[in-house]
């Protein structure tokens, strides 16, 4: 959401009803497919995906057609990722249950701490959410492991849900707390390589 009000306008697909009930934009579109499809001839598209959907997919579903290739935002709680990054726990029975009858869940089959491996190595950016509940020291070490992950990507702290946010230190998403997450995407996320990284990714995923 803290995207989407960065941008004058955008569809939005989505790959949970939940989600797409959350939402107030009226250019909000359900997907139902295993990956979405992208309408022809608009502007800024949000593919907003399903929570255990697999970036790799939702990438090479969205750059048929000659498009450019797409930027996966990574939405993760401060809070508790260290705590599902330990866990060797499975997901609850009753995720993996409706995981498996929803073609968009890819990875209902991976434990929390695989699913969010994947999207971390995936992502372009990664904006922290509820950074400001978070202990300060845990944040760091956060912040660190999410550097060794995935060098390449830009890092943004965010305050609550996503509201104000700023850069972590070494990020290159700039200075200013407004407009932060579309920069950081726009630029394409955080330090340059110093070999050539191949990566995929989505517009957005939330996990």
């Amino acid at each position: 959401r803290a995207l989407l009000k960065e941008l004058r306008s955008a569809t939005v697909l989505v790959g949970d009803p939940a989600a797409k009930r959350a939402l107030s934009t009226k250019e909000v579109i359900e997907y139902n497919g295993e990956t979405p499809k992208l309408p022809h001839g608009l502007g800024n598209v949000v593919v907003l995906a399903h929570d255990l959907a697999q970036p790799s997919r939702i990438a090479a579903a969205t750059t048929s057609g000659g498009r450019a290739a797409p930027k996966l935002l990574c939405v993760i709680d401060a809070r508790s990722f260290l705590d599902e990054w330990e866990s060797v726990d499975a997901l609850p029975e009753k995720v993996r249950e409706a995981g498996k009858k929803d073609l968009r869940a890819h990875l209902s089959e991976k434990k929390p701490c695989e699913i969010l491996a994947e999207c971390v190595e995936s992502a372009d950016v990664i904006a922290l959410s509820h950074s400001e509940a978070a202990d300060a020291d845990e944040l760091e070490m956060l912040e660190a492991m999410l550097r060794e992950l995935n060098p390449c990507a830009a890092v943004v702290r965010r305050s609550g849900a996503g509201g104000g946010g700023r850069a972590a230190e070494g990020s290159t998403a700039g200075e200013d707390a407004e407009g932060r997450l579309l920069q950081a995407l726009e630029r394409g996320g955080g330090a340059e390589p110093t070999a050539r990284v191949e990566k995929n990714g989505c517009w957005q995923a939330v996990v």
